[in-house]
């Protein structure tokens, strides 16, 4: 007869345990690595986001784009600029796109626009107050020109460009219109004594100054050769007038024409500086040679002075 075959021996109760917490400890070390993993990612990089892009945002939109990324506003500040729009962001703190905890606050600094000033009146005010004024409202004092006015005394201010009133850019350059007060008209003096030009002048309302310098001229030595302005010339109230005294004229050779033609004695004497006159008389009037002339050749005359010549 078979003999059945004896089952196997059931395993004891310490390897059945053996066997249940191998699977076990495979996912308990799995889910062990998951979790350090997690931990390790939340806080090197979970916990953490960027500054989202808010320049030039609205501050209704930036604070919008903070919220979305889980951040708060801090403070908000305003300043002026004159790149950036009126309510829109300038800069934030932490900047764009830089690495922050979630929940943290960011600071907004939003534009209130070019900072600007009311240009002030300073009409009819000296020059040095009139600057004082704008220097203190932020503005810069610029060129200054000077015109005639017959209504602001001189000195004081006539106008400014841009004109009172004016919205403009603090620290704006501001130009200034000064009076020089009435105009006057200057006397010709020329010719005059030094002393009557002077008391001529200073009558007028004008100084008077001499030139160091003495010079040639048709005038007598110590009379008025030249001055600046020229006559007819304006000129304000107080201002100066550069007189040139003379001492007298040049003396040059007059060149001999006696002898010569009409023609070539007036071109020797011309050329030579001289003034010419013609002494024809009833028995020169159909002649053409010079005869005889008033200052004998070699000898010196003023420049300028006149030459008559007898023609027969």
């Amino acid at each position: 007869t078979s003999r059945l075959a004896a089952p196997p021996p059931a395993p004891s109760p310490s390897r059945r345990l053996r066997l249940r917490r191998g699977p076990l400890t495979i996912v308990v070390a799995v889910l062990l690595v998951l979790g350090i993993g997690t931990g390790v990612w939340y806080i090197n990089s979970g916990q953490f986001t960027k500054v989202p892009p808010l320049l030039s945002k609205t501050e209704a939109q930036a604070r919008d784009r903070l919220d979305d990324a889980g951040l708060d506003v801090g403070k908000v500040r305003h300043a002026y600029s004159d790149t950036v729009e009126r309510g829109k962001v300038i800069s934030t703190d932490p900047g764009v796109g830089d690495r922050i905890r979630k929940n943290d606050s960011v600071s907004l600094t939003v534009s209130d626009g070019p900072d600007t000033v009311k240009l002030p009146d300073v009409t009819g005010y000296k020059l040095d107050k009139a600057r004082t004024l704008l220097e203190d409202e932020g503005l810069e004092p610029g060129m200054v020109t000077r015109a005639f006015s017959d209504e602001v005394a001189r000195g004081f201010v006539i106008s400014t460009k841009p004109g009172s009133g004016t919205t403009v850019r603090a620290g704006s350059a501001v130009a200034l219109v000064v009076s020089k007060g009435s105009p006057v008209d200057v006397p010709d003096v020329t010719g005059d004594d030094l002393d009557e030009a002077r008391a001529e002048l200073e009558g007028a309302g004008l100084k008077v100054k001499t030139a160091d310098e003495r010079v040639n001229s048709e005038y007598d030595s110590g009379r008025v050769a030249r001055q600046t302005p020229e006559p007819g010339g304006r000129a304000a109230e107080g201002d100066t007038v550069t007189l040139t005294v003379s001492k007298g004229p040049r003396m040059i050779e007059v060149p001999d024409v006696v002898g010569d033609s009409v023609d070539d004695a007036k071109q020797k004497l011309e050329d030579a500086g001289f003034e010419v006159d013609e002494d024809r008389g009833l028995l020169g009037l159909f002649g053409d040679t010079v005869k005889k002339q008033s200052v004998d050749g070699g000898d010196t005359a003023p420049e300028g002075s006149t030459v008559t010549i007898t023609i027969r």
